[in-house]
């Protein structure tokens, strides 16, 4: 399996569980049944597994870039490439964040 494939699948679990536990967090009363609780999980779940493949598919872009740099001006180009990549997966992973956030902390689990 490949190097970049093991870090994808990990970085999806991690997000998606870490998303699913907090799937009721919230300052409101608690839900009305366990049922919209459970949908209002499965939502945070998807919100957090999308995190997981957007951020995934930015790290392989940028380890792509950066092999490219390599070949395209040796190691000072392949280090600025890869730079400029990380900047571009942190970006997404905090706006997927902010989405998997929002869903969390939506009000009643409805």
């Amino acid at each position: 399996m490949r190097t970049h494939d093991r870090v994808t699948r990990s970085l999806f679990a991690a997000v998606f569980f870490t998303a699913v536990a907090s799937g009721c967090r919230s300052n409101e009363p608690p839900a009305k049944t366990a049922a919209d609780c459970t949908k209002k999980g499965v939502r945070t779940g998807v919100a957090g597994a999308k995190t997981g493949v957007t951020t995934g598919v930015e790290g392989v872009k940028a380890a792509g870039t950066a092999v490219g740099g390599l070949f395209e001006g040796g190691s000072a180009e392949a280090r600025r490439k890869w730079q400029e990549g990380k900047v571009k997966t942190k970006r997404k992973a905090h706006q997927g964040a902010g989405e998997t956030r929002r869903e969390a902390g939506a009000s009643d689990c409805d």
